[in-house]
């Protein structure tokens, strides 16, 4: 199974590598060559000695159907093209049938396996034009092309834009980046009995699919692979589902009369430590209407008069389901805080109806930094998303989007000491997420760049120039 012969040859029953000795044999009846074409047998690690176990070590064999043994090369690196990671045991391939159906109908003229570094070398190729396509294998399949109708598909896939003329010696194509195979959307649940939320389950994750709706004043939150439509009052409606401007699921919503309300409830709540900078945040399952502060008690647990604490809340603009508290508070010091029932109301109107008390010592400021991002040389004309990663974990900022600016400043306080990275990604299509990339309808996945950020130490400010100048 290791052994991999390059311009592919369809090895039957009859063909099956075996030893003899100290001798391996492929046998080649009944099989068609193509005229003068360098065949490359990538042996590798397939073989072992007898005594001591040890591997071969990028064995090949090659050779030659006409009167030249090619001698060119193509390499390069093939990486997931979010993440940049590189994929290992994956397939580079070249294509000396310029068709655009050739690369999901037919064989690649050449081909190379990735090693555990993403890097992959095609050898002695005859100089010409080529197509090039990476793709990621299913474990089922005998071919090495884009079968996209058959029963093992490729996992993920990627191509470069244009043709390459590959000359005598080496020629580096740089990294080449690989998306998933898209998945046909499919609806594989729908909810509308809870008033004020229409939930609609999907394949894949919710952030990835596209709606069109008949009326407007929904509130969108992507919940895994749940679509959550939040609404103030409800009325029929159609909506459509799809992909990539391509529509193919309808739902159909009679707008249901309200029934007895289901009140809010706190899905996330502050844990026993305080950050000074983030204060206290609840998120509730349910977008919020009003808050009566009236009902909110805040003290110092110490205070035997329990006096008070003034405070400001806010809701999230994006999600008011989140409820953030800010005081001035004080370092080392733990606070008590009781939320009333009737303190929230969600959208249709219902309170909260329970009572929610909680402990909660606050850290000192000094205990946390504060990082400063200016970006400069911005293209005006497009929108970038920018999100703060922590190297050590997979943990993110709140997400940012900037739009048709030629500078930008963010600044982030309160963050824990740590080594953080940003992620930058050019949103072409401006639908505020990351797309990937899709074969079939030659589309490159959207640019991400990532630029290394100094550590941040406690009590420090760390400010970063990020010149967004797209890469040649």
């Amino acid at each position: 199974q290791k052994i991999l012969i390059s311009p592919p040859l369809e090895l039957g029953k009859d063909n099956v590598p075996y030893l003899r000795r100290r001798s391996l044999i492929i046998p080649l009846q009944g099989l068609t060559l193509r005229d003068s074409v360098t065949y490359v047998i990538n042996i590798g690690s397939a073989i072992k000695d007898l005594h001591e176990g040890n591997p071969t070590e990028n064995l090949r064999f090659v050779f030659a159907t006409g009167p030249v043994l090619d001698s060119a090369s193509v390499s390069g690196v093939l990486v997931e093209d979010f993440s940049g990671a590189p994929i290992d045991d994956a397939t580079f391939t070249l294509y000396s049938n310029l068709a655009d159906t050739a690369t999901t109908t037919e064989n690649p003229t050449y081909f190379a396996q990735t090693d555990e570094e993403g890097k992959f070398t095609v050898y002695n190729i005859r100089p010409g034009t080529y197509r090039a396509v990476g793709l990621v294998r299913n474990p089922g399949a005998t071919n090495y092309y884009v079968d996209v109708t058959g029963t093992f598909k490729p996992i993920s896939i990627g191509f470069m834009d244009t043709l390459i003329t590959v000359a005598d010696g080496n020629n580096d194509i740089g990294s080449l980046r690989l998306s998933p195979l898209p998945l046909p959307l499919k609806v594989t649940g729908r909810d509308t009995s809870d008033y004020g939320v229409i939930k609609v389950t999907f394949n894949q994750p919710a952030e990835n699919i596209d709606l069109i709706s008949g009326r407007s004043g929904y509130l969108r939150l992507n919940d895994k692979d749940t679509l959550k439509l939040f609404y103030r009052e409800a009325a029929p409606d159609t909506l459509i589902f799809g992909k990539a401007a391509t529509f193919t699921d309808t739902l159909v919503y009679r707008g249901n009369a309200a029934p007895p309300g289901t009140p809010p409830r706190v899905v996330a709540s502050p844990s026993g430590r305080l950050n000074p900078a983030e204060g206290i945040v609840f998120r509730f399952n349910r977008p919020l209407a009003s808050v009566d502060t009236s009902l909110i008690s805040l003290t110092d647990k110490a205070d035997t008069l329990a006096t008070p604490i003034r405070f400001t809340y806010s809701l999230d603009t994006l999600y008011p389901g989140l409820l953030r508290l800010r005081a001035p508070w004080k370092p080392n010091v733990t606070y008590a805080l009781e939320l009333l029932p009737g303190t929230a109301e969600d959208w249709t109107g219902s309170p909260n109806t329970d009572t929610l008390s909680y402990q909660l010592r606050a850290d000192d400021i000094e205990k946390y930094g504060t990082l400063s991002l200016t970006f400069t040389a911005l293209d005006s004309t497009r929108h970038y998303i920018i999100r703060l990663v922590e190297k050590e974990a997979p943990v993110l900022s709140t997400q940012r989007i900037i739009r048709e600016q030629s500078d930008y400043t963010v600044t982030y306080r309160g963050l824990k000491p740590a080594t953080y990275q940003l992620e930058v990604i050019y949103d072409n299509n401006r639908n505020g997420r990351y797309d990937a990339g899709d074969f079939l309808r030659r589309k490159q996945p959207e640019l991400v760049r990532r630029f290394d950020i100094e550590a941040l130490r406690a009590n420090w400010e760390v400010a970063e120039n990020i010149r967004l100048t797209r890469p040649q």
